[in-house]
């Protein structure tokens, strides 16, 4: 399955993950690496997964990001 891209996601998906990235340290350099990593039209399984980034990790479940989490705190789900 591949990762939806940003005009897909549900609005309260959109609201939230807008909202995780205003709370949280991400640096600029791991913010490009994101949209690095968004524009390779990732796989992602249908279950609970997770991917660092270094100053974030980003966390979501099948298609969609569920949340943004710090790098202290811990995700669920396999990484990828």
């Amino acid at each position: 399955m591949k990762l939806s891209r940003w005009k897909e996601f549900p609005p309260g998906i959109q609201a939230h993950l807008s909202e995780r990235l205003d709370d949280r340290s991400i640096s600029l350099a791991d913010l490009k690496k994101l949209q690095f990593w968004v524009a390779s039209n990732p796989e992602v399984p249908e279950y609970d997964w997770y991917k660092d980034f270094g100053s974030f990790k980003i966390c979501g479940r099948g298609a969609y990001p569920k949340t943004f989490l710090r790098r202290d705190q811990k995700p669920w789900g396999e990484p990828i």
